[in-house]
This record gives structure tokens, C-alpha cells and sequence, in this order.
């Protein structure tokens, strides 16, 4: 099973398992591909919407593993039983949609070994939930497709210090700031910050536009020291 970059990078993230879920499955690609690796012997795709659960379904027989993949149609975690697989991947939705489910069904999520998450935005305020509500950020990567950078991370249940939002934006592993994409996710925060700071006069009035601009500049120069 061939997976874009973006889905290669969150696969290389699952650890080995016995079993885990995908969350939002779509195709049914990222447990296919995860069985034909040997990483895991088991696997449920889940999905809200019947049309991509359909579209998983075709894929898995089609390739003979249905005995492997089970399907469930249903949102977040709801659809899986306290302690039922090792982990889950969540991948492809928005970061503030991963907290709601995180937060809708916490004692499931607690229960899990690991989390492998791929938030499309509000990656920050994902990263900062976690680390205030007793997960803690194993891994951090990358992967550059059709000119988006996309940012994925494994977590586990435990218990890491509190992330500030820049933190969060930067990452909070040591080894994500060696990673070979690391200059150009910085370059996107500060450009980020360019258009804030253009969007808005020195000598404006508005108290509350003046201290945004005053945070943006001093990002700004963190953010530049990194590079």
C-alpha cells in the first residue's frame, strides 16, 4: 500500500502494536498499510460518514484483510470500548475538532498506550492541551507535500511541562529543532508574524492591536534566533 508523504510519516510514528484504531479512516489506506508492515496484527477503521467508511470497506476486501480491519461507523472515540486497541491515529482534521474528541471520551484516551495525531491547524493549541491534560509529547515530525507543511506528533498518557502557545507553534521536542524541515516551519512562523506586525501601525490608538503588535515583534525576534 502505497501512502502519500504526509500518511508515510504518520505511519512511521505508530509504535509497534497489537492492535490500534484510525479515527477518521476515509480509504482505509493507513491500516492497510500498517498491516502489510507488520507493524500491528489488528485494526479497526472508524469514521463518522458511511460514504468513506464504503470507500475503506472496498479497499480492505479488495485486498482480502477484512478479517484484520474491522469497520465502525461512528465519531471520535465513541465507537471504540475502554482499552480496546493499544492506540489510535487520528489524522486530517483540525487540532480544536482532536481536543474535542480527546475531551469527549478522556477516560478512553487515557486508557490508550499511545496517540499518533496529524491536526491540519490550531497544531499549538493542540500541542498545549495535551500537556495540560496529562499526555506528554513522545515525538515530533514533519512532512513537506504539494507544498504544505504538515506537523504530526506521537503522545502517550502521562504528564509533561505545561506548553505556552509559541512553545507549541516552535515544538517541544529537542530533536524537532534538528529536523531537516525545521527552517522553513520557522520561516512560515515568522512570516506569520511579518503579517501581523504589517497589518497594523506603530503608533496606532487601539491599546489592544498595540499590544498584539508588541508580542508579534518580540516572537518575532525568538523565532529568528532559531534559524
Amino acid at each position: 500500500m502505497k501512502l502519500t508523504e504526509r500518511l508515510e510519516k504518520v505511519a512511521a510514528l505508530v509504535p509497534p502494536s497489537t492492535s490500534m484504531a484510525d479515527i477518521g479512516t476515509d480509504h482505509g489506506y493507513l491500516p492497510l498499510a500498517l498491516l502489510e508492515a507488520g507493524k500491528v496484527e489488528r485494526a479497526i477503521a472508524c469514521d463518522i460518514n458511511e460514504g468513506p467508511l464504503q470507500r475503506a470497506r472496498d479497499h480492505i476486501t479488495g485486498v482480502g484483510r477484512e478479517k484484520d480491519i474491522a469497520l465502525r461507523l461512528g465519531g471520535g472515540l465513541s465507537v471504540l470500548a475502554e482499552g480496546e486497541v493499544d492506540g489510535v491515529v487520528i489524522a486530517g482534521m483540525g487540532g480544536l475538532m482532536m481536543r474535542d474528541i480527546l475531551e469527549a471520551d478522556m477516560d478512553k484516551a487515557q486508557a490508550l498506550h499511545w496517540l499518533v495525531l496529524q491536526p491540519q491547524n490550531h497544531v499549538a493549541d493542540l500541542k498545549r492541551y495535551l500537556s495540560t491534560h496529562h499526555f506528554r509529547i513522545l515525538k515530533e515530525d514533519m512532512a513537506l507535500e504539494d507544498r504544505q507543511l504538515y506537523e504530526m506528533m506521537l503522545a502517550a498518557p502521562g504528564d509533561m511541562e505545561e506548553v505556552s502557545l509559541l512553545e507549541g507553534e516552535i515544538g517541544v521536542t529537542a530533536a524537532y529543532r534538528q529536523h531537516p524541515l525545521f527552517p522553513l516551519h520557522i520561516r512560515k512562523l515568522i512570516r506569520k508574524r511579518d503579517f501581523l506586525i504589517r497589518g497594523v501601525a506603530e503608533d496606532t490608538e487601539n491599546e489592544r492591536n498595540r499590544e498584539k503588535r508588541k508580542i508579534a515583534v518580540e516572537e518575532k525576534k525568538r523565532l529568528e534566533a532559531l534559524l
